[in-house]
């Protein structure tokens, strides 16, 4: 079965990867504050509503950000979708 893109299921266990993290921007034009943003591992990452999405792509956030997101994440994903993906 193919991955629902975005479905969020809070009866889903978060995913535990810690490798291959990134810092996304949850709205495609949500702003580039941490209040925007989301770590996910890579795989994870195809799932994302907005991966992959048309038109321009958001600045890049700051490395501030991108350390805080992955700091207020423990260094691990933070997806809880279902979908597959873990």
């Amino acid at each position: 079965s193919s991955p629902q893109q975005g479905k969020i299921d809070i009866n889903m266990a978060r995913c535990t990867r810690t490798k291959t993290l990134e810092v996304y921007h949850k709205q495609l034009y949500g702003g580039n504050d941490l209040s925007n943003a989301k770590v996910l591992c890579e795989t994870c990452r195809t799932v994302a509503p907005t991966y992959g999405a048309l038109g321009k792509a958001p600045p890049a956030f700051t490395e501030e950000t991108k350390n805080a997101a992955l700091k207020r994440a423990g260094n691990q994903c933070e997806c809880t979708w279902s979908g597959g993906c873990h």
